[in-house]
């Protein structure tokens, strides 16, 4: 058989706390019209598949033997460090594949024998009302899992999120995982759409919390120019906001390509999030690029200080500068060095985005990259350029690396 290959390094490994990403399928049954995954899939020549909704899925001895045997793998030190593996990069591992095949299943028998830490991010319910995943994630304190609800409108998500279960239902969820004693369940609300998000997001919030949700991570949705299936769902999301959504993203981003809403239209909503949060008592955590100075800890996708995510990426920088009033490259390097000393041109799934790029990489390491990162502001994964100015360079240490100074 023609098995689907997973896991992967997420674009994002530069700030990202799960650098290690890990789907079971090659596709998702949900059809979310917003869905990044779409936009990267259905190109070239696996779009009618992925569009007809062709599915593969991992051969799950060999990611077995990947975890019993780490240095079988690029994920090995990683793996042997037991950070913590993110569970739905680009499918959902509870969709109705799943339903299906059950590949997930046998992986959490698995991952639950070896007690190795995870994170999920789902939209489906189903599995929550079944004894055989149920047993394996009561108690689990090392599993976390993201249950994704963008609004608590019934009618706008059974638009855009077509086949999901509705709201209600994922928050019914949310109470069972919350009961179950794991490692908790976070409330993912992303992306924000404005428009849709915005008339319901603060009761949402109240009553994820209610549910026994312990965090929020939030993101906005960011619209690619340059995705022919995004530009024709436009209608659709001109009718469910009340506005010209692809003009409303022209007038406000703050660049072109992958338009990325400015800070200051973010501002308000991110600043309601947060005391709605904090009136509840839930973490706040920000995904996107801008405000995420305001997470609670290093991790944005909402994972608690004490889980063992990796600490050597950007974010965690960010939140050391805002702490200590400026950062160091010395103060993440040891962190990240161990697991990321794999050529970047044959890192696993890692999209280098053009043959440039890995023409002016070639020979690098991750770790390499990362460091080259720090040290040029101009480059937009930099702490400088990703984070809107938030942290900016101050000086260099005595190895010549940049210190970057909290800017608030």
């Amino acid at each position: 058989m023609d098995y689907y290959s997973s896991p992967r390094w997420t674009y994002e490994i530069a700030d990202c706390s799960m650098p290690m990403t890990f789907d079971t399928y090659s596709n998702c049954s949900f059809g979310c019209r917003y869905c990044f995954s779409q936009f990267q899939r259905a190109l070239g020549a696996g779009k009618e598949n992925y569009l007809h909704k062709e599915v593969k899925w991992v051969n799950v001895e060999r990611v077995k033997r990947m975890f019993l045997n780490p240095d079988s793998s690029q994920f090995g030190e990683y793996i042997k460090a037991r950070k913590v593996m993110q569970w739905g990069g680009l499918s959902d591992q509870f969709d109705g594949f799943e339903r299906k095949y059950g590949k997930t299943l046998e992986l959490l028998r698995f991952f639950k024998e070896i007690d190795y830490p995870l994170c999920f991010s789902t939209k489906a319910t189903w599995w929550t009302k079944d004894e055989r995943y149920m047993e394996l994630v009561r108690g689990q304190k090392n599993w976390n899992f993201k249950f994704s609800i963008i609004t608590l409108d019934r009618e706008k998500a059974s638009v855009i999120e077509q086949g999901v279960p509705s709201p209600e239902e994922r928050l019914e969820a949310i109470q069972r995982i919350a009961e179950a004693g794991a490692g908790g369940a976070t409330l993912r609300l992303r992306p924000f759409i404005i428009g849709i998000s915005t008339p319901s997001y603060i009761e949402l919030i109240e009553r994820a919390a209610k549910c026994g949700a312990t965090a929020l991570s939030t993101e906005f949705m960011c619209v690619e120019q340059r995705s022919r299936c995004l530009r024709e769902q436009m209608p659709v999301f001109n009718e469910l906001c009340g506005f010209d959504f692809y003009e409303f993203y022209r007038k406000y981003s703050v660049s072109s390509g992958y338009m990325r809403l400015n800070r200051n239209v973010k501002r308000p909503f991110v600043e309601k999030m947060k005391a709605a949060c904090d009136k509840v008592g839930m973490r706040f955590y920000v995904s996107d690029a801008h405000f995420k100075e305001v997470c609670c800890n290093g991790s944005c996708c909402g994972l608690p200080y004490s889980f063992n995510y990796s600490r050597g990426q950007f974010c965690e920088a960010l939140q050391l500068a805002k702490k200590n009033g400026v950062v160091s490259w010395s103060e993440i390097a040891p962190e990240c060095k161990p697991f990321l000393s794999f050529n970047i041109g044959k890192a696993e799934g890692y999209n280098m985005k053009s043959s440039e790029n890995r023409a002016k990489f070639f020979g690098m390491t991750m770790f390499d990259y990362l460091h080259y990162l720090w040290n040029n502001p101009q480059e937009g994964q930099s702490l400088y350029t990703m984070f809107e100015g938030i942290v900016s360079p101050c000086g260099k240490d005595e190895n010549g690396d940049i210190i970057y100074r909290y800017n608030g």
